[in-house]
């Protein structure tokens, strides 16, 4: 494949990454919807319920399928993924705080798989809750980092280049 060739193929796999990810996971009903799947997951496995589990799995693929992208930046789940977005762009050690972050939670979830699969209650739940707690740092993360340089990129309309619709 030619340098063109190459350029013009890593071109065509982002806009498909975009059109069929990106875009619909920054809907805050995705967002929230991998949210409230996470614990959903977790139960199945410690439950050993494979319904459940492609219950789980299955909501994750149908949600980007009819979720469409929102139309602004208003959300703050928006935000949390147009910041994971900036974040991706800029390169993930660009942002060592979310690199630590990342791999914290990253521990925490395998620690709580790890309990699910040995069907230990209190350990799995307080991995997930830990889980949780990093995941929502994570998020926070994501939304000032958006918010101090990413809208200035974003296709999406911010509230403040809205016109103020006369009454």
């Amino acid at each position: 494949m030619t340098a063109e060739g190459e350029i013009q193929h890593r071109g065509t796999v982002g806009e498909f990454v975009d059109d069929v990810f990106w875009s619909p996971h920054a809907n805050p009903r995705s967002v929230w919807a991998f949210v409230a799947l996470y614990p959903v997951f977790i139960a199945a496995i410690y439950r050993r319920s494979r319904p459940l589990l492609a219950v789980a799995l299955l909501s994750i693929f149908a949600n980007l399928a009819v979720v469409s992208p929102p139309e602004t930046d208003d959300a703050w789940a928006t935000r949390v993924v147009l910041g994971e977005q900036v974040w991706l762009e800029r390169g993930l050690l660009s942002e060592t705080g979310a690199v630590g972050i990342t791999a914290l939670g990253a521990m925490a979830n395998l620690y709580t798989l790890r309990a699910a699969v040995k069907r230990q209650r209190l350990r799995t739940a307080g991995g997930l809750c830990v889980s949780m707690v990093f995941m929502f740092v994570f998020f926070d993360r994501m939304v000032k980092l958006y918010d101090a340089e990413g809208s200035v990129n974003s296709e999406l309309e911010s509230p403040a280049e809205r016109t103020p619709v006369s009454e």
